[in-house]
């Protein structure tokens, strides 16, 4: 099963922190071009999103606000892992997943917001998305 976890170091000051959430140097060759960035929210807790994998493209997870459970599962091979996703502390998480890997992301926190990078562009007609119920 093709994933990563990685822990960021967050540039904090009194101002705030800032997070080098992904480099065109950590994406797999021939996926370095631009895609498409996610803004996604969660309004109330139990609320769940994805339940489906991508045949070819690849996407990056980072939680910003509240607490997140991202399950995954190789559709091949059937292997499952769970990550319990919070931005607090010194370090930003960030989730890496490659094709074919099931995702569904359900908010454990009354509200949480997720930032998404996908190497590719939505498209209703070529949209690479596949229904897969993990949650």
């Amino acid at each position: 099963m093709e994933y990563t976890l990685k822990k960021i170091e967050k540039h904090t000051d009194e101002r705030g922190f800032l997070v080098e959430f992904l480099k065109k140097s950590e994406m797999p060759e021939g996926h370095d071009k631009f895609g498409q960035i996610y803004y996604v929210t969660f309004d109330n807790a139990g609320v769940i999103r994805g339940n489906h994998y991508h045949s070819h493209k690849y996407e990056w997870f980072g939680v910003v606000f509240g607490d997140v459970q991202i399950d995954i599962e190789d559709v091949e091979t059937k292997e499952r892992k769970s990550f319990l996703i919070s931005p607090t502390g010194q370090e930003f998480v960030r989730l890496g997943i490659g094709p074919n890997v099931a995702h569904a992301v359900k908010c454990l926190s009354e509200k949480a917001i997720l930032i998404d990078y996908f190497t590719g562009e939505y498209s209703p007609e070529n949209s690479d998305t596949f229904f897969y119920k993990l949650f």
